[in-house]
């Protein structure tokens, strides 16, 4: 199983168990929501119990029931609709329904827990009975009278009510139903399971940041053993070239007949005295990059258009032409000329290596309120974007460049990076595969 493999095995078993969690703790809050608003229902249904069962409640709702006899027995003794009669019904009963509902808002505002509960009462069911003869004046089916309160949807049954009214020759069967609306109170239940909710999320949160955590420093390890790994393919095959010339030529010079000729040796010595740069040279670069952190430049005056107009008559470049654009005018900067050269040496080494032979080169500097610019821009093959904020990393070199075609040990661009840092300078890509690549030093003024 390869590391790419396992990588995506770990990351799904990491989301099914997030997953998993997840789910987990939602039934657990779910459960523990239900119970504690049912625990909330009943602490409420008990207080309001105990209010509507004072004397003068009961006292109303006998008085309420009384009246709701006296109508029916109006509508027996004078015909008249079953609208008619729910009409009467409402009217005789609204004054005392509104002294139950007045004392009842009185009674909850004086109680704690039951403040913004609503409360009615309703005729749910109105039969009576006559010489053996019964008639439904409210149906169960249709929509009940409220006799007290107001009128609301969303509600909770306290407990319902069958009276039955006995005379001599009439009998009335009375369903009668008590509702309360606790909406207004549900932050109550929300506040009361706060505590287990807070650590659920907080559960869950502090899972997935863990294994964010931890799936970043296994991709980082994994990058950094993989730069490691074409660090050591890099080195080896650019001291091989080098190291086997200077092998070759020792055995050369140690040959009687070369020795014997001058001209031939000094050739070689001069060949030797190259190969040894090109080591040097890559040693240098390697131990560069183990001590830039610690090495600290001196900033010192320097007139950058002067030292970059310099710069470009004495550059000479192998197989391709330079073209500057440097704006006119004296600008004085806070800096480290040796630096900034070292940075602009890298840039255009690497615009020469990865630009065919014949193509320019282009150096534009140009001052802005606040920094001084420096473009170098060549016509290589330009770098992808996803690969364009890796190209400062240490080691790091394009996979599909990363070829001994073009030579390097992914050190340049870093040590550029960290001498710019060195002079609190910027350096920034911007590039599109196929159309070049622009390299932009911003120097602060």
């Amino acid at each position: 199983m390869n590391k790419n493999h396992t990588t995506r095995v770990l990351l799904i078993a990491c989301v099914i168990i997030v997953c998993t969690l997840s789910f987990i703790q939602y039934y657990l809050i779910r459960n523990t929501y239900r119970l504690t608003r049912d625990n909330f229902y009943a602490e409420v249904k008990e207080i309001t119990h105990k209010l509507t069962n004072s004397p003068a409640m009961i006292s109303l709702e006998e008085q309420i029931r009384t009246e709701l006899r006296q109508t029916v027995i109006q509508y027996v003794t004078n015909p008249m609709s079953k609208p008619g009669f729910l009409k009467l019904l409402k009217s005789s009963t609204q004054q005392s329904g509104h002294k139950f509902s007045v004392y009842l808002k009185k009674m909850q505002d004086k109680t704690p827990g039951l403040e913004g509960i609503a409360y009615k009462s309703q005729f749910d069911e109105i039969i009576f009975e006559i010489n053996g003869k019964s008639d439904t004046l409210l149906a169960a089916t249709a929509k009940p009278v409220v006799f007290s309160g107001d009128d609301f949807h969303t509600a909770v049954t306290l407990n319902k009510d069958v009276t039955l009214s006995n005379g001599e020759d009439l009998r009335i069967i009375i369903r009668q139903s008590n509702l309360m609306d606790i909406s207004r109170r549900e932050n109550e239940v929300i506040k009361r399971m706060a505590g287990v909710l807070f650590l659920a999320v907080g559960l869950i949160v502090a899972v997935i940041i863990l294994l964010y955590l931890v799936f970043s420093a296994l991709i980082r390890q994994k990058k950094l053993a993989e730069m490691k790994t074409d660090f050591a393919n890099n080195i080896t095959h650019e001291l091989k070239t080098p190291l086997s010339s200077v092998s070759i030529i020792l055995k050369s010079i140690l040959l009687k007949e070369v020795q014997a000729e001058a001209a031939l040796l000094n050739d070689l010595l001069q060949s030797l005295n190259r190969q040894h740069g090109k080591i040097r040279q890559l040693v240098d670069s390697v131990l560069d990059s183990a001590m830039v952190t610690a090495i600290k430049v001196e900033h010192k005056e320097l007139e950058i258009t002067s030292f970059l107009q310099e710069y470009v008559n004495d550059l000479a470049i192998a197989n391709h032409k330079l073209t500057a654009n440097i704006a006119t005018g004296p600008c004085l900067l806070l800096t480290n000329a040796t630096t900034v050269e070292k940075i602009l040496n890298t840039l255009i080494d690497n615009a020469a290596k990865y630009s065919e032979d014949g193509l320019s080169i282009h150096l534009v500097a140009l001052q802005t309120p606040a920094h001084y610019h420096i473009e170098i821009t060549d016509h290589g093959p330009g770098i992808p974007v996803p690969y364009q904020q890796y190209i400062f990393d240490k080691f790091y070199r394009i996979p599909e460049q990363n070829k001994h075609t073009v030579k390097g040990l992914g050190l340049g661009l870093y040590l550029a990076k960290q001498a710019a840092l060195q002079l609190g300078a910027e350096l920034t890509v911007k590039s599109k595969p196929g159309k070049g690549s622009t390299f932009l030093i911003s120097l602060p003024l």
